[in-house]
């Protein structure tokens, strides 16, 4: 203990020795404070780092609103103050960075907005954020920028998603409002398809009942068609008789012209000479003896010819008109026929037309509200009912009666036409006769003057004759029948040219009608055709008739699990109410809640015990870089006494080190969850590293003393005091254990923040005190085999051992 209290007293004596130990105990504190307060608080100055922002966004349009992201994220971070930021153009922004104004760029792209509106589109796009940094400007800064960064994109996203949210919950509400309507129709639609079921089964009875008229529509249309070819050949057979007969009846009214000419004047001449003559009976007799005899029967034959022929012109006269009457009624037949034929096939095919847009529209509509849809099926079945009933049953009846009636007609102008053309060859005959007749009674014409002449010159000679009488009974007995033909010729020329007139009519209207029957005979074809594909396709619309009333069931069946689905979901959807909370849930799911194990305020504070630790350990080994640590302060005395001078010394220095420090720390802010843990580390740190560095300095000196900073080199790296150990190198990981810093700083976090836990912060306390006792036993031997070198006074820091000399 003399050598102990010697070693104190020879400390304060040394005043050049003295200050450099007190400097020393301050140089933990000194390096600690000075160093962890720079440092303590940075993110929460964070606000102070400058940043750039670039606003290059366009507005852009989403279901006619205006869209302008970019600019609402500008307005929000002028409202935002986490960090410092300055908004500027691109060129602006990148001369900063240069200059080294900025230490990050913000930008906000020019579709921005854009992007976010393709979210409605098949392939959108990400809204975009750039960020720039200058990490070699400062690492740290880049970190707390990229940490702004993603808080920004956070942001902004959780903004998007809001908007988006409530976009989707306002539709959502029309969809419930439409969902509502679409069950009401799927009701609807439901009792609809009942009622379309029953008129469907009326409507395929209808089908059945077409399908069977069908049939004998196509049976009567055939028979037609075959009519035509007779008809044709009759028309045409009629037609040449025509013709001839119009010919042969302009033949004859052209010989009948100067007939009836001459006949006028003979009846005159023959009047006024029966008339006086009257007494040349006697005479008459002579001249009648006299007359040629041929002449008289040529006079009487002619005229019974003329008679006849008369008589036959009239009646074939009326015969000619009945065959025009007749030939007329079957071209109106015919002509009906054509137009009822060609009615039927427009409306067969307004039936199909009509049967096939209906039910593709029934089928592929599904949505129809109830009145409507059975204000369809009604349509359907009473269209398909009245125009198949109507049309098939009319044209039925019609192509029937004109069938019986061109059937009937062509007969009787079959006959009429033979008839014609018989009665054409006798008037072609009595014509030509007629003719003759006119030629002959021209003739007797010449001879009856001549027989007049005769009978004057007869007359004069003979006064009397006992054939007078007779001839002049004769002579007005022709003179009657010149009459008789004078009066029938005009009228038998007027029938003639009537005849001729009815003929040319006939011949006319038999060549419309012959010129139609091409077009009658088309439109039979057509309507033969018609028939046949409306036979077809009532055929197989009858077979695909249960297919109908199948899908029908199967569409009222669909209707009634829609109706009831939507009915269910409307009920679920009227449950389910959105406000601004869900929104704002739906926008932010999740939130960060820090259950604190254990809390650390800020950055120095986290910092500190790593600081601490480190100063306790340099400020150690600073003393045995200075102190004369191998000086002895009595001679003579034992290596024992030696060795306690030196560490009562040391662990006394230690320990002011250690409360200057863990005092000092304390009234600059530092927290303290447990002050008693914190200066018992303090101490038992100090102690410890003393222990170690002494033994270092003391046993090896100067190689020591590089052995010991070493030594702080490596817990640099290895003591985990600033990022978790698993962090750092796989070398620093395996030395960690057996560094005491690593031990040291354990316990000052356990004292500083807690959440270390008593029994690693009681290890770490036990490592050092056993590291303190383990040195400093090392220490008592290396210093009694120095003692027995003869080496208490040898030292290579010759300087510093003189320091304590010269106080001596």
């Amino acid at each position: 203990m003399k050598m102990a209290k010697q070693e104190w007293i020879n400390l304060f004596r040394n005043k050049i020795l003295l200050i450099s130990v007190i400097a020393i105990t301050f140089i933990p504190i000194l390096y600690s404070s000075i160093f962890d307060k720079s440092v303590w608080d940075p993110y929460g100055r964070a606000k102070d780092l400058p940043v750039a922002v670039v606003n290059e966004d366009k507005p852009t349009e989403l279901l006619g609103q205006k869209m302008n992201v970019g600019q609402q994220v500008v307005d929000n971070l002028k409202k935002d103050h986490q960090l410092d930021w300055h908004f500027v153009s691109k060129e602006e922004a990148e001369k900063g960075m240069k200059d080294l104004k900025y230490y990050m760029i913000v930008t906000i792209t020019e579709d921005f907005s854009k992007n976010a509106a393709s979210i409605i589109n098949k392939t959108p796009e990400k809204m975009e954020i750039v960020y720039t940094t200058n990490d070699s400007l400062n690492y740290i800064a880049n970190e707390i920028s990229t940490v702004g960064a993603t808080a920004l994109e956070t942001q902004v996203r959780e903004q998007v998603v809001t908007a988006y949210a409530t976009a989707v919950v306002e539709a959502g509400e029309k969809l419930v409002g439409a969902l509502g309507q679409a069950a009401d129709g799927a009701n609807q639609l439901a009792g609809g398809g009942s009622q379309l079921q029953t008129g469907l089964k009326q409507y395929t009875d209808g089908v059945s009942q077409a399908d069977d008229g069908s049939n004998q529509l196509a049976d009567g249309t055939g028979q037609l068609a075959n009519s035509i070819g007779p008809l044709a050949s009759g028309v045409s057979q009629l037609d040449s008789g025509a013709n001839q007969l119009s010919s042969a009846l302009n033949q004859a009214n052209s010989a009948l012209a100067p007939v009836q000419n001459n006949i006028t004047g003979i009846d005159a001449g023959l009047t006024q000479l029966a008339a006086g003559t009257q007494d040349l009976a006697n005479a008459l007799t002579t001249f009648e003896n006299n007359l040629d005899p041929n002449v008289k029967v040529i006079l009487d034959n002619d005229l019974q010819n003329i008679r006849n022929e008369i008589n036959s012109i009239i009646t074939n006269k009326d015969k000619l008109l009945g065959i025009s009457g007749e030939a007329t009624a079957v071209a109106d037949q015919a002509t009906v026929a054509s137009n009822s034929l060609s009615g039927a096939n427009l409306e067969i095919q307004k039936i199909q037309t009509d049967i096939d847009s209906y039910v593709a529209g029934l089928l592929a509509n599904t949505t129809i509200p109830e009145d409507e849809k059975a204000n369809i099926v009604s349509s359907i079945t009473n269209k398909v009912d009245t125009i198949l009933n109507e049309q098939i049953a009319s044209a039925t009846a019609q192509i029937n009666t004109s069938l019986v009636t061109v059937e009937s007609e062509l007969a009787t102008l079959s006959a009429r036409a033979a008839e014609l053309s018989a009665s054409a060859n006798d008037v072609s005959n009595i014509t030509n006769a007629m003719a003759a007749s006119a030629q002959q009674l021209s003739a007797s014409e010449a001879s009856i003057q001549a027989g007049v002449n005769t009978f004057d010159s007869l007359l004069n000679q003979v006064p009397g004759s006992s054939n007078a009488v007779g001839l002049t009974n004769g002579l007005y007995a022709i003179s009657s029948d010149l009459n008789l033909v004078a009066t029938k010729l005009p009228t038998a020329l007027t029938g003639i040219n009537q005849l001729t007139t009815g003929s040319e009519q006939l011949s006319s209207g038999l060549d419309q009608l012959q010129s139609q029957i091409p077009t009658l005979s088309s439109g039979v074809n057509q309507l033969n055709t018609g028939a046949d594909q409306l036979q077809a396709g009532l055929a197989e619309l009858n077979e695909n008739s249960p297919e109908l009333m199948s899908g029908i069931g199967q569409l009222e069946g669909g209707a009634k699990e829609l109706a009831s689905a939507l009915d269910e979901g409307v009920n679920e959807s009227s449950t389910l109410k959105i406000t601004k909370k869900n929104i704002d849930q739906f926008a932010a799911p999740t939130s960060l809640k820090n259950d604190e194990y254990s809390k650390v305020a800020n950055y120095g504070e986290a910092l500190a015990p790593y600081i601490m630790s480190l100063a306790l350990f340099v400020g150690s080994m600073l003393f045995n870089f200075i102190y004369p640590i191998r000086k002895i302060s009595i001679a003579g005395q034992s290596s024992g006494a030696w060795w306690l001078s030196k560490v009562s010394l040391g662990f006394g220095v230690s320990s002011m080190m250690a409360v200057i420090q863990a005092s000092v720390m304390l009234l600059i802010g530092l927290h303290v969850d447990n002050v008693f843990q914190f200066f018992l580390t303090a101490f038992v740190s100090a102690w410890s590293y003393m222990a170690i560095t002494m033994f270092l300095a003391m046993t090896f000196d100067n190689p020591g003393r590089f052995v010991a900073m070493i030594l702080l080199v490596l817990q640099l790296g290895g003591a985990g005091g600033t990022f978790p150990i698993q962090l750092q190198a796989p070398f620093f990981s395996m030395i960690h254990p057996y560094l005491p810093m690593s031990y040291s700083v354990y316990a000052f976090r356990e004292a500083i923040s807690g959440g270390i836990g008593a029994p690693l912060f009681t290890k770490s306390i036990l490592i050092l005190a056993v590291l303190m006792i383990v040195f400093v036993a090392l220490l008592r031997y290396s210093m009694h085999i120095l003692q027995k070198k003869h080496l208490q006074n040898v030292s290579e820091l010759n300087d510093n051992q003189k320091l304590q000399g010269l106080e001596n």
